[in-house]
């Protein structure tokens, strides 16, 4: 009797005993860098094994390779299998933020990888297929340190505001220092997207100037665009037109026939073009006869964040604004030479002929417009001529309306390309 009650006794500790084999049996296997090694095949490959074993590390099953900082924290974390990397993978700083994650199949990348800034912000995502670039790749901005000092900043007054008491902010307390990637949201600013298939670059592809403090659409962004060849014999060569962009128009300055630039930089708004125009207008005038003996004029420029100037949208020239008809005639009234005139008086009285011209029921309107005839706003010089044309009924890609020509989009540089020459 007490022969089988021990029996039995046994049989049930194995029983329980059974699931902590299995657990145990069943755990992944982790090693730390200096317990292992790279070995070369016969192909001169290089194989991970443990030191002082013969098989490769992870023979059949997948183990695990992971390092941590002094503070606790994992630095990264690689799976293998038969001595390649194989499955997801992840790196990680110092403070908890991530650095790079992917995937490798039997040594080869695949997927989509990704690496991350100070801040968590994304720096690139690539897209693998058998070890080689295949499908999107794109790059953003990295932060700079004063991006980092604001974020750091902002997590410190997320953490404060929370309740003294609260688990989060008692579990950050002893954290050593590290950040959740989800306690702030990082904007990622976009700087480049491309395709590439089997390692070359192929399609269109933009790229991208970097907002700064701006809230702006990626039209408004653009930096550059082009073409990379999609036929296998010419693959990884730009082909047909290449545009680079001026960046986008942070100020407005007047420069006089001499070259020389005015010290008064204008914002980049109606009122400050306004203001530059009238600042045109009175400089031009109180040049003396013999410092301009040709009688050039002022000029309105746009410039960059850095002060370079970009295109002068207005002269000191244009003495009146004038209306030309679909004739080709100028109509008798004129407006004064000011941006308000312009947008007040001159582009409204222009938009009502062509309201009357539309209602008119004149045969000749259609015959004029079949032409390529428009109603326009003109710029007229001290000799009635017209010099400019600031608006017209006819819409067109070559000509940007005044008010639109301080954010409009201009071309720098403009190459076509052929199998990668230019």
């Amino acid at each position: 009797m007490r022969k089988n009650l021990n029996q039995l006794y046994t049989r049930q500790c194995l029983f329980l005993l059974c699931p902590l084999f299995v657990v145990f049996s069943c755990s992944e296997k982790k090693l730390n860098p200096e317990d292992v090694e790279y070995r070369k095949d016969e192909n001169g490959s290089e194989i991970l094994f443990e030191l002082g074993e013969d098989e490769p590390y992870g023979k059949n099953k997948r183990s695990y390779v992971t390092e941590k900082y002094s503070n606790g924290g994992i630095r990264f974390t690689m799976g293998f299998v038969n001595g390649l990397k194989d499955g997801n993978f992840s790196f990680w700083q110092n403070n908890g933020l991530p650095e790079l994650n992917g995937f490798y199949s039997s040594g080869k990348r695949n997927g989509t990888f990704t690496a991350y800034g100070k801040i968590g912000e994304i720096i690139y995502q690539k897209n693998f297929r058998e070890d080689k670039l295949d499908g999107n790749f794109t790059l953003y901005y990295p932060a700079s340190n004063s991006d980092a000092l604001r974020f750091f900043d902002k997590l410190y007054e997320v953490r404060s505001s929370k309740s003294l008491l609260s688990w989060k902010r008692i579990k950050k307390m002893f954290s050593s220092g590290s950040v959740d990637p989800l306690e702030i949201k990082v904007k990622n600013h976009l700087r480049l997207q491309a395709q590439f298939k089997d390692d070359f670059p192929t399609g269109p592809y933009k790229a991208y100037f970097h907002p700064g403090t701006l809230n702006l659409t990626l039209d408004e962004l653009l930096r550059e665009e082009g073409e990379f060849s999609k036929n296998e014999e010419s693959k990884g060569f730009l082909v047909a037109e290449q545009r680079t962009y001026f960046p986008r128009t942070s100020a407005l300055v007047v420069v006089l026939p001499d070259g020389v630039r005015l010290e008064t930089l204008h914002p980049a708004t109606t009122d400050g073009f306004s203001r530059a125009i009238d600042e045109a207008t009175k400089v031009i005038l109180e040049i003396p006869a013999y410092r301009n003996p040709d009688k050039n004029p002022a000029l309105v420029y746009t410039i960059d964040d850095r002060g370079n100037e970009i295109v002068p949208i207005w002269s000191s020239d244009i003495k009146r604004f004038a209306i030309r008809n679909l004739d080709g005639y100028l109509l008798e009234k004129v407006f004064q030479p000011t941006y308000e005139a312009y947008l007040n008086e001159a582009l409204v009285y222009a938009q009502s002929v062509v309201k009357q011209l539309d209602t008119s029921n004149d045969p000749k309107v259609s015959i004029y417009e079949k032409n390529g005839a428009s109603v326009d706003v003109v710029g007229l010089d001290e000799s009635g001529s017209i010099i400019d044309v600031f608006w017209s009924s006819r819409k067109s890609k070559n000509k940007k309306p005044l008010e639109k020509r301080i954010f409009a989009k201009r071309v720098k540089i403009l190459r076509g390309w052929e199998n990668g020459i230019s």
